[in-house]
């Protein structure tokens, strides 16, 4: 577990930052081929997603520092406890969607092909990303005997109050896993895609769902709870977005029927 990849007298390199530009390189690798099967211009639409994963980034922070106000605002040198935190995924995807809708119709791009865009960045960023979880030593699971265990060291101990010093789910690993065996599903799909929107949808119900059940092994009680402790709040949220999603899902795929129009197929090799 490291928190910091280089310390150089009071310069400290979060592990965290690394990762997230190397889940960034990765997302735009991807982002750019996808642009030209949609048929979309790849620099432009890559622009457009990288603003929106920055957007969502921040996004992510501010649900964080809301929701652990006192860890982060309520003590001496709680600000720089934010710097190592990788933020709320949840409150991430929550801002990125909405901004991406309102950016690309401001651009004059269609908005649902680059929200399908946004699900591919949304599970390498998830994939990726939960590894500057673990290196940081946040979003701990419960105590395990299972021989997949692990225990942080003392450092992660001073960086996050209530880690326990035993053997706990290494739950970051089991996030990082599920969203690249989603991502795979999403590359799949994309090959029966026929309407736009619909990648987006199966993601965020994919996620959500498979998000509420990860959180039954999740011991960091600071991510919060709500019904008098009946759910985590990002229990709460995925039932939410799950139903939010489904009922996207079924008027899109609704309004492709009625509309009459062809199956989307993927833009001819070359295009764009």
């Amino acid at each position: 577990m490291h928190p910091f990849l280089l310390q150089l007298g009071h310069f400290r390199l979060p592990t965290y930052g690394v990762i997230s530009l190397c889940a960034l390189g990765i997302a735009v690798l991807l982002i750019r081929r996808y642009a030209r099967i949609e048929g979309l211009d790849p620099g432009r639409t890559t622009e457009a997603i990288v603003l929106t994963i920055a957007v969502g980034f921040f996004g992510a922070r501010v649900f964080e520092a809301i929701l652990n106000w006192d860890r982060y605002f309520g003590q001496p040198g709680g600000l720089k406890l934010l710097m190592v935190s990788t933020g709320v995924f949840f409150g991430g995807l929550m801002t990125a969607i909405p901004f991406c809708i309102l950016w690309f119709r401001h651009i004059g791009m269609p908005f649902l092909q680059g929200l399908d865009l946004l699900a591919l960045a949304g599970t390498i960023a998830e994939g990726v990303g939960r590894w500057g979880c673990f290196f940081s030593g946040c979003c701990w699971g419960t105590p395990t005997d299972l021989p997949w265990a692990v225990t942080f060291p003392e450092i992660a101990r001073r960086l996050h109050a209530g880690l326990p010093a035993v053997p706990i789910h290494p739950t970051q690993i089991y996030m990082s896993l599920i969203s690249l065996a989603i991502l795979g599903i999403l590359l799949v799909l994309y090959r029966r895609k026929r309407f736009h929107g619909r990648i987006i949808t199966v993601y965020v119900m994919l996620y959500a769902v498979t998000r509420f059940f990860i959180e039954f092994v999740r011991g960091d009680a600071e991510r919060g709870f709500v019904l008098e402790g009946r759910l985590s709040t990002s229990q709460f949220l995925a039932i939410l977005l799950t139903a939010a999603a489904a009922i996207a899902y079924a008027w899109l795929a609704k309004r492709h029927r009625a509309s009459g129009e062809a199956d989307w197929r993927p833009a001819p090799a070359g295009a764009r």
